[in-house]
């Protein structure tokens, strides 16, 4: 897979492996809202993680959607938006699986 630098690809199947990291850090995001345990620092973390992979690969246009999902989630702190939070969360594991698909 072509990186913004014209000088170095890096193999699709670590591109998908890191994916797939992605989208069970993603996943355990609902646990640990529902059991009150720390949810937006992980959500910071992955939101960092995946501009630098968005500017690394351009290509992925969907990446950018991802974060925007992701930290839009950073101000759902109510209660009753929880159902908003989890629907988003799914929503966000959908995108990392067409990231996949895309990818081969």
């Amino acid at each position: 897979m072509v990186t913004m630098y014209d000088n170095i690809e890096v193999d699709t199947s670590i591109v998908i492996s890191n994916l797939n990291r992605i989208q069970s850090q993603i996943f355990r995001l609902l646990p640990a809202r529902e059991e009150n345990m720390e949810w937006k620092k992980p959500i910071e973390t992955l939101s960092i993680e995946l501009l630098g992979m968005q500017k690394l690969f351009p290509q992925l246009g969907d990446l950018l959607s991802l974060v925007c999902k992701l930290l839009g989630l950073l101000d759902k702190d109510k209660e009753e938006d929880f159902y908003l939070y989890r629907r988003t969360i799914f929503e966000c594991c959908s995108l990392v699986s067409k990231l996949k698909e895309q990818l081969g």
